[in-house]
């Protein structure tokens, strides 16, 4: 079993504890192998942002460090897709926050994380975990407790009860019947 994973969205969104939170809960609880490489730009906050998941059962699988057909892809900025859709396979199921993000292939979940951590949590600082919380529902590649125990190993004490909550929260909506719908079928 070998997945390629693409996280993008722009700096200060969490991208980057996103796959690292994702790729920690792989290796550590389900005992996969993982390869990260991280890429942003010059300005920390609002330049591009991506993070690359490669992962297999053994070393073997993860041997190529970069993403050349992504299968499963999470979205949080138009200008990320754009860079990076390319590298996106035709049937990739990909998380997206529609607010934000247009993509134009692949097995379609829209899930308005930065809607849903304003309105529902009243943080929008946590529309990260929201998506990380839908791509463990969309994608079954980890459990949504393995992701909550990376975030109770790795995120401050204080923001550890709201992220276990955007988690859960991006899950349930990421399970919608109206949340999926594929790419083809999306401009008829």
């Amino acid at each position: 079993m070998r997945h390629e994973i693409i996280i993008g969205g722009r700096g200060g969104q969490g991208v980057q504890l996103m796959g690292y939170l994702l790729g920690y809960s792989l290796v550590k609880y389900e005992g996969l192998y993982v390869v990260q490489t991280e890429e942003y730009g010059a300005s920390t906050r609002g330049g591009e942002s991506y993070t690359e998941l490669v992962v297999g059962d053994n070393e073997e699988e993860v041997e190529g460090i970069k993403v050349r057909s992504a299968n499963i892809g999470v979205f949080m900025f138009q200008q990320a897709w754009e860079a990076l859709s390319k590298r996106i396979s035709e049937k990739a199921v990909i998380i997206y926050d529609g607010a934000l993000v247009s993509p134009n292939k692949g097995t379609l979940i829209d899930v308005r994380a930065g809607d849903l951590a304003r309105d529902v949590l009243n943080a929008p600082i946590v529309s990260n975990m929201i998506m990380l919380g839908a791509l463990s529902a969309a994608t079954g590649i980890v459990s949504l407790d393995n992701l909550k125990a990376a975030v109770t190993e790795n995120v401050k004490r204080r923001f550890i009860d709201l992220n276990i909550k955007a988690l859960e929260l991006g899950y349930n909506e990421a399970l919608k019947p109206r949340a999926s719908v594929n790419a083809q079928n999306k401009t008829s």
